[in-house]
């Protein structure tokens, strides 16, 4: 690889010289090739590995006879790349360095020539955004000849730092790829080689103890191996973890890993760019699955962006600081004080952006960006950093988004068949019952068509949750767009109406973009999925007579087709899943409070976004928690814990509880309502 010639004043230090001609010197740096046992050789690698900066074992000098001054010409990793550059020498630069009369201008010559040979790779390197910086691709290779790793495996990244052998530490360099974590070290002749499989790590914790200060610990069935003194000790470990969790879930879903291209070259300018291309291909799956989680975002949407601003907030009349996230489809404010605010804006309910014009009394609307809404709601944001960069790319973000496909996308909120979502602008009157028109699709709660009587204190107290939860509209807007504040935790506490669960469900749980973006996807899923033979279809008829029988919604053959229909449909648009004993409970309690279409988009949010691990077949993440739950009530139940465990009914009692949410434990029998249904809206709502 040819580099900017850089002068070299002691040349033969640590330097084999393996060619020579006149002008130029090929060496090979000690430690590497065959004779690596003398004490040279023994005490350069010792430096090369504790060392920040490690050369190419290969490179090329330029000197002329009565100069005393070398210029590095070229590096390399490998002795064939080298050679590769000292044939180029030989063919395209010796004869015409013989017909120069001065040294002065040979110098000149080759110092221009090998110049134009480095601009003219920057420029390819340029075209190509993926290639990997000289000092990465040095280290990768040392990778995989120290580790005989196969080209296939992929480095990450690396990080010095010290194994700790004992009670003394070894100086060296940490090599995080796909699927291992190695160490190497290099100390006055004593090599210290390790090579983990992240399928074989049980534990990794950070520490801080006296035998080993500010460690990051990694814990193996074979025994543990504890690394410190990093720079970066944070980032090291969220790397590890994540590439530890990324490790188990291939090895459950059978997958190997595959890059996403989409996600290592984002248009946005603040994103910098890593060193490594998994390295950022990493940090950009773990920033877009953190805005996903956080806003409840479908699956496919990527974090394309962010920039500092504020929101001004009509409710209290303040600006409040946060972050603004910008994607394909949707912009989203999280306020620097937790919980504070968050906001959800979908481009396809926007009107139009605009830059908000100029305040004569402050400079305040210099850096504002105002969106208008089709429902004719507007969203100020203030104290935009670089506010025509960001203006510029909303506009090309919502030139490209669709135009809607339904009524629902053409309204502010969610139109229901129950009548929960009010919408503020809509078009016709029979627009309203254009979406699915497919025949057997029921569209309306299972509770409205099977009303159970509700009197005295429950109806006196179902009023007045009616009543707070207007106001809260009114106040903080309603619909996706609605100001997501503290307020609406603590009347989430206090509890949803009935005649609301729906709405809410769907608007916090995500379901809701899933609805508006898939109009029509369930009633052909229904048309494909009910008379198909599989599998998954004969155990959901098998369960679907043990679905909620206490509810007479499910005793007659209305409530158990829509019920058969929402589970078929979904095990035929997830094969990968199927059907999963319990999803037939919850699927039947949102039927209770949702239509059809909406109780389907419910529960593949739940299956997929918000409990992933949950409703497969090996039901993991419900095992997990059992897990975590058995530790909790030793801890502070030990009695209950130690007569279960005597009865050996643990297992068979919690993993149950989690794979129907524990809706089973909220119906009440004998008042044939859900008591305690409370805790499934601060589910949907508080990411709990």
């Amino acid at each position: 690889m040819w580099v900017k010639p850089e002068e070299i004043l002691v040349p033969g230090a640590f330097w084999n010289a393996e060619q020579t001609n006149k002008y130029f010197i090929l060496q090979q740096r000690h430690g590497h090739g065959k004779n690596k046992t003398n004490i040279t050789s023994i005490l350069v690698r010792t430096l090369d590995t504790v060392l920040d900066t490690k050369p190419p074992p290969y490179r090329i000098l330029h000197q002329t006879p009565n100069s005393e001054v070398y210029y590095l010409v070229a590096c390399s990793l490998t002795q064939k790349e080298i050679l590769q550059d000292w044939d180029w020498i030989a063919k395209n630069l010796m004869h015409t360095l013989f017909n120069f009369d001065n040294e002065d201008q040979v110098t000149e010559f080759v110092k221009c020539k090998i110049e134009s040979l480095v601009a003219d790779f920057k420029r390819s390197k340029d075209s190509s955004e993926d290639s990997e910086s000289q000092t990465f691709r040095l280290y990768s290779y040392r990778f995989h000849r120290i580790f005989d790793m196969p080209e296939q495996e992929k480095l990450v990244n690396f990080y010095s730092c010290s194994y700790w052998k004992g009670s003394l530490p070894r100086q060296g360099w940490l090599y995080l790829s796909v699927t291992h974590l190695c160490f190497y070290s290099y100390i006055i002749g004593k090599e210290t080689k390790i090579q983990i499989r992240w399928t074989d790590v049980t534990e990794l914790e950070t520490i801080n103890s006296f035998v080993f200060p500010d460690s990051i610990q990694v814990c193996t069935r074979q025994g543990q191996f504890n690394f410190s003194m990093f720079v970066r000790k944070s980032d090291t470990f969220n790397l590890m973890t994540q590439l530890a969790n990324l490790a188990m879930k291939q090895l459950m879903d059978e997958e190997s890993f595959r890059e996403d291209t989409d996600l290592l070259y984002k248009l946005s300018k603040n994103v910098p760019k890593k060193a490594s291309v998994l390295k950022r291909d990493m940090d950009a799956r773990a920033q877009s699955e953190a805005f996903r989680s956080t806003f409840r975002l479908p699956a496919d949407e990527k974090l394309d962006g962010l920039t500092q601003c504020a929101l001004w907030t009509p409710y209290n009349k303040r600006q409040s600081k946060g972050i603004l996230y910008l994607s394909n489809n949707y912009v989203c404010f999280k306020s620097k004080v937790p919980r504070l605010v968050d906001l959800i804006i979908p481009l396809r309910e926007v009107q139009v952006i605009e830059k908000a014009s100029t305040d004569t009394q402050s400079h305040a609307g210099e850096k504002s960006i105002l969106f208008t809404m089709k429902h004719k709601a507007s969203f100020l944001f203030t104290q935009v950093e670089d506010r025509e960069f960001l203006s510029q790319k909303l506009s090309e973000l919502l030139g490209r988004t669709s135009a809607p496909k339904s009524p629902l996308e053409d309204a502010s909120s969610l139109c229901s068949s129950s009548n929960s979502f009010i919408l503020l602008e809509s078009g016709d009157d029979d627009k309203h019952h254009k979406r699915n028109q497919c025949d057997g699709i029921l569209h309306q709660p299972l509770m409205e068509l099977y009303a159970l009587p509700v009197h005295g204190d429950i109806l006196e107290t179902e009023t007045e949750k009616e009543k707070e939860w207007t106001k809260h509209f009114e106040e903080f807007g309603r619909g996706m767009t609605i100001y997501r504040t503290t307020d609406t935790t603590q009347l989430i506490l206090r509890g949803v109406p009935d005649k609301l669960r729906s709405e809410i469900w769907l608007i916090y749980s995500g379901a809701s973009n899933e609805l508006a973006n898939h109009a029509g996807h369930y009633a052909d899923l229904v048309e494909a999925a009910v008379l198909k033979k599989c599998q998954s279809n004969e155990e959901i008829e098998r369960d679907l007579h043990r679905s909620l029988p206490e509810h007479p919604a499910f005793h007659d053959e209305l409530g158990l087709n829509a019920l058969r229909r929402v589970l078929c449909s979904y095990a035929c648009r997830n094969p990968h899943i199927g059907y999963c004993q319990a999803m037939n409970m919850v699927a039947s309690v949102l039927l209770l409070y949702c239509s059809e279409e909406e109780a389907f988009w419910l529960l593949v949010g739940i299956c997929e976004r918000l409990l992933p691990d949950y409703y497969n077949r090996k039901v993991v993440g419900a095992m997990v928690d059992q897990n975590v739950m058995d530790e909790l009530m030793e801890k502070h139940l030990p009695k209950l814990h130690a007569h279960l465990v005597k009865l050996n009914m643990i297992g068979m009692i919690c993993l149950s509880w989690f794979l129907t949410l524990f809706l089973r434990q909220a119906y009440c029998k004998h008042l044939k309502f859900f008591d305690k249904l409370d805790y499934i809206s601060f589910f949907f709502c508080c990411k709990v």
